[in-house]
């Protein structure tokens, strides 16, 4: 897989991703490649409890995997996901500083 067979991949995850966990809580997501190329899938929801909450969800990672694995991500590089969880209250309190 080329790398922006691998982009156009991850980048087309992130609507479905929002999806099956928006009950969760989360409003949104993004993904970013790591200095080996692995993608980082941040998501972000409204609050910090919301974060803390999402963070304790031992099946959100795999979640995300199933998705990734089904829209055409290598398997090598849906085993070496990272998920990050960001909030909008973390975002606010960042910037607002």
């Amino acid at each position: 897989m080329t790398d922006d067979q691998l982009r156009r991949a991850a980048d087309a995850a992130m609507l479905p991703v929002v999806t099956s966990l928006a009950p969760a809580g989360v409003i949104g997501a993004h993904w970013l490649p790591d200095r080996a190329g692995d993608p980082v899938v941040w998501i972000r929801v409204q609050s910090e409890a919301g974060r803390v909450a999402v963070e304790s969800y031992s099946w959100v990672l795999p979640q995300v995997q199933v998705i990734l694995a089904r829209l055409g991500l290598p398997s090598e590089k849906v085993m070496a996901l990272r998920l990050e969880v960001t909030s909008v209250e973390a975002e606010d309190h960042l910037f607002g500083d």
